[in-house]
């Protein structure tokens, strides 16, 4: 079964896509069809119909009714049997798109990053165990190995510049881990590693690091 599409596919430079892009549609729409959110959205209708659920189990939508669904490509009318499921925004949590799983309960993907791309902002300089230990917090803790991979990424997407070089000690598990210091402040959205290995910008709509073009 295909999985959710990237965000870039959902996106383009000066618009911003995925939940976000569906969520601040919804907030413009109020009352629509699942059709209707996603061409407001410029998003794919799966990506809409899935956010949608979620916000249904979460009590953030509710259904209100239906209404016939637009003329088919052949040219067929609406009837009683072709109707459209039309959603209600009842509660309006703010600009940021409610993280939210498919039981409607709050998700913890991608606070890990966001977390740290927020405390990147806050100190001059910092290694990875560093960060880690910072960005943590009693909801959501931030492993080191995540640490490590996530500002390799942003290195390699020029986002950050090594400080002081990482120096191996003599036993594995020893010596001092780089020092990195971030040169590249593109807004608040944390840059994001697919799963392809790209880093996707959410902040500039747009793929800023591939590993098939890295000099």
């Amino acid at each position: 079964m295909a999985g959710r599409k990237p965000v870039h596919l959902t996106s383009s430079a000066g618009r911003i896509g995925g939940r976000q892009g569906i969520w601040q549609a919804i907030r413009k729409c109020r009352r629509f069809t699942v059709r209707q959110l996603a061409e407001a959205a410029r998003a794919e209708r799966s990506a809409a119909w899935s956010y949608v659920k979620c916000l249904v189990a979460g009590g953030i939508l509710q259904p209100d009714g239906t209404e016939p669904a637009p003329r088919s490509a052949f040219g067929g009318r609406p009837n009683d049997k072709n109707q459209s499921a039309v959603y209600r925004l009842v509660k309006d949590c703010g600009v940021e798109a409610p993280r939210l799983g498919k039981d409607g309960k709050p998700s913890k993907q991608g606070l890990a990053r966001e977390q740290m791309w927020r405390t990147m902002h806050l100190v001059s300089s910092f290694n990875a165990r560093d960060l880690a230990v910072t960005a943590s917090t009693e909801a959501v803790v931030v492993n080191l190995v995540d640490a490590k991979d996530y500002l390799q990424h942003l290195l390699r997407a020029g986002y950050l510049a090594i400080k002081a070089p990482s120096k191996p000690g003599h036993k594995p598990g020893t010596g001092d881990l780089a020092v990195y210091r971030l040169i590249k402040r593109t807004g608040p959205r944390p840059p994001m590693v697919q799963r392809m290995k790209t880093v996707f910008d959410p902040n500039l709509g747009q793929i800023v690091w591939h590993p098939e073009v890295e000099e």
